[in-house]
């Protein structure tokens, strides 16, 4: 698979001090009427602080970002603001969608000056862009004598660039050797064999663990998707305690009942502002949605509660009727704000609660007559628990008897489903319509977890119907023409769509532009996710190839670089190592590791174990030292590579409903493998041998479930 990475840089129309308007991404239109003569990223900004001997301001974020609106509101609005900059720096402003590298980079450069990070980030960079001061929000106002405001923090910048340059020069070349280091520890954690027991983990962040919320730690409070997802296949292999599992159940328990979760239309926001999981920090990202659908659907298989059932089915309504485009694939995100205000879509005031019970009102379902029952089990109040009266839609855990019973869920249904018809009147937040590849592809994977562990027809149709056009938007928005064919199978109808060949584009917001290694990780994971619940030998193909272009381009020695190896020169910053933390979204190197590993068996090919063997080092010491925040890291490195195993079996099984339901339970550790021989024979192999092997389903059922044969005799 020949991969092309193409060069973008846009130039300003001449005349135009504000060059965003011709931009596609919606974060930067957002900024194009601002006075400040802002710069998309390239190559003329950066001369033209080489130029004029000028401090770059780099202010990135998204579209979605409450606090990004807030200080372009006070600040990037402001006349004097914009003048002083216009005057003094060379403003860039940068959609960290489109170079998620550009704000990871400087991200961790904010972390030396802050401990901290997050959006808007404002970088204050020499001409040659290394980084003298970085940091996030800064108010034009100071609400108290010890905040910086952004007018008197470029003020002094300015004033030290050009009175201290010396020390503002040594202070980035410092910088700069420490984000070169990549943060890597030397400190290691020490444990007894491959790697520590499950529980060992569970019991060593125990401390944190709020027993009356759930989750680990005090608010803000993050789903860490990835953690329970790990935390869940455990516990379906029974290496979990009862009270460490209960545990892990009334976290995601809460978390569903919760603000955080959209309980009318589905989705989950980005985190919860509390310890309670009630009051969600509003935007809504493609990402976290995958997330959470692969944590319900593992979840559905050991806590098969309605309350997870619909959440499944919810969110991939809202993914189908709010979040995809006519052209195929998935939005990016879904804002904070609207009618400027944070949250003004998503809540209720007690008089617009009793209104949509009683206008969607009829005789069978009487839900005005039930309204006081009603908002005590919507917790609505007239104070309400946001501000100005507002409530925030969420579940009473302590209603939940009256709630789970098959006629309180179906009360809940029909509330949800008046305040959704309510809330369709209202002028909803502006949804960001660009396209993000790797997001896309984590939707993919998601999709076949739906596909593979749920069993309920319902929710199998809507993911099917899902998937089927999401591959065809993939090809269609993400990978460009070359020389090779590409193939993807309809799970619904069994057609094929047209041939393709491939390339990865990183958003379609940009004409041109880099891929990153995040792009080809959930590319990779996806080709092998969809191989196994369709058998179609391209994807598992493409599988191969993907590894085998990340293992030249991304691959230096003991870690995985952003950007591809070869393009070092087209770039005006450092490559960098991507750790094996869990930031927005899983990491790339740690998702990594785990389809390297079910590579080395799949292939047979001890030779990918090889090549991610130090990067994987790297990794144990770094995930142990924050566990909640590098689940996926936990979920690649749990397990040796001696139980590692491809199950092969004829491509008819899949097909099969007892099947089906059976590799619901295999683990990251197994990879599933097809044959088209006219036989049924099946083999379990590592990489030395195959230890089982037979023929025909039953008896592949009764050699791995010899308990559930020996009741069906």
């Amino acid at each position: 698979m020949i991969y092309q990475v193409l060069r973008r840089y846009k130039m300003a129309g001449e005349g135009s001090f504000n060059r965003l308007k011709s931009e596609k991404s919606m974060y930067l239109k957002q900024h194009q009427d601002n006075p400040i003569h802002w710069y998309s990223y390239g190559p003329e900004a950066i001369q033209k602080a080489k130029d004029e001997n000028k401090p770059i301001f780099l202010s990135v974020g998204y579209s979605s970002c409450h606090w990004c609106h807030v200080m372009s509101q006070e600040s990037f609005s402001n006349n004097e603001v914009a003048e002083f900059l216009n005057k003094n720096f060379v403003s860039i402003k940068v959609d960290k969608e489109e170079f998620p590298d550009i704000d990871s980079y400087y991200q961790q450069a904010c972390q030396l000056f802050s401990k901290s990070g997050g959006w808007p980030l404002s970088a204050f960079l020499l001409p040659d862009m290394k980084p003298f001061f970085v940091g996030t929000y800064y108010p034009l106002i100071s609400q108290n004598k010890n905040e910086t405001t952004f007018p008197e923090l470029i003020g002094e910048l300015n004033r030290a660039y050009n009175e201290e340059r010396g020390k503002v020069e040594e202070n980035a070349n410092k910088v700069t050797d420490t984000l070169k280091e990549g943060f890597i520890s030397k400190e290691k954690v020490e444990f007894e064999g491959h790697f520590p027991q499950p529980m060992s983990i569970l019991e060593a962040i125990s401390q944190f663990k709020d027993k009356e919320h759930g989750g680990y730690g005090e608010a803000p409070k993050f789903p860490n998707f990835s953690f329970y997802e790990w935390a869940i296949e455990q516990m379906i292999e029974g290496m979990v305690s009862q009270e460490e599992g209960e545990h892990i159940i009334k976290s995601i328990e809460t978390m569903m009942m919760g603000g955080i979760y959209d309980q009318v239309r589905g989705g989950i926001h980005r985190y919860s502002v509390d310890k309670e999981w009630k009051i969600p920090h509003f935007e809504k990202m493609l990402y976290d949605q995958a997330g959470l659908l692969k944590m319900l659907t593992k979840l559905s298989l050991i806590f098969p509660s309605p309350l997870i059932f619909d959440g499944i089915m919810d969110t991939l309504d809202y993914l189908e009727k709010e979040m995809l485009s006519d052209e195929k694939y998935f939005f990016s995100a879904q804002d904070a704000d609207s009618e400027g205000m944070e949250g003004a879509y998503f809540t209720f005031s007690k008089e617009e609660f009793e209104d949509s019970l009683n206008d969607n009102d009829n005789q069978e379902e009487e839900l005005g007559k039930n309204s006081d029952q009603l908002k005590k089990w919507f917790n609505i109040t007239n104070d309400g628990n946001f501000h100005s009266g507002l409530n925030v839609i969420s579940l009473n855990s302590e209603e939940k008897e009256n709630l789970f019973s098959q006629d309180g869920w179906s009360l809940v249904r029909k509330v949800k489903e008046s305040l959704l018809q309510e809330r369709k009147e209202r002028i909803p937040p502006q949804t960001d319509r660009k396209g993000v590849a790797s997001w896309n592809f984590m939707i993919m994977s998601a999709l076949v977890d739906v596909l593979q562990y749920t069993q309920i027809p319902a929710i199998r149709h809507k993911a099917s119907l899902l998937f089927n056009q999401a591959l065809e938007g993939i090809y269609k928005n993400f990978l460009n023409e070359n020389d090779r064919n590409q193939t993807g199978i309809n799970l619904v109808e069994g057609e094929t769509p047209s041939e393709k060949a491939t390339s990865i584009r990183h958003t379609n917001t940009l004409e041109e532009g880099f891929s990153f290694i995040e792009d080809y990780v959930f590319f990779a994971e996806a080709q092998i996710r969809i191989y196994e619940v369709t058998g179609n030998p391209v994807f598992k193909e493409n599988f191969k190839d993907t590894l085998n272009f990340i293992e030249k381009e991304f691959i230096n020695e003991d870690s995985i670089l952003t950007r591809p190896k070869s393009l070092e020169d087209l770039h005006l910053y450092p490559n960098q190592r991507v750790n094996a933390f869990d930031n927005s979204y899983k990491s790339p190197t740690s998702t990594l590791i785990g389809l390297f590993r079910r590579a080395a068996v799949l292939f047979l090919d001890k030779d990918y174990l090889d090549i991610i063997e130090k990067v994987k080092e790297n990794s144990v010491h770094e995930s142990l030292k924050n566990p909640i925040g590098s689940g996926e890291a936990l979920r690649s490195l749990t397990y040796p590579d001696e139980v590692y195993r491809v199950v092969k079996v004829p491509i008819k099984w899949l097909n099969e409903g007892d099947f089906a339901s059976f590799i619901n339970f295999f683990q990251p550790r197994f990879v599933l493998d097809f044959h088209n021989e006219n036989n049924e024979e099946w083999q379990i192999c590592n990489m030395e041998a195959c230890e089982l092997q037979g023929e025909g389903l039953k008896n592949f059922l009764g050699t791995l479930n010899p308990k559930e044969e020996k009741e069906e005799e």
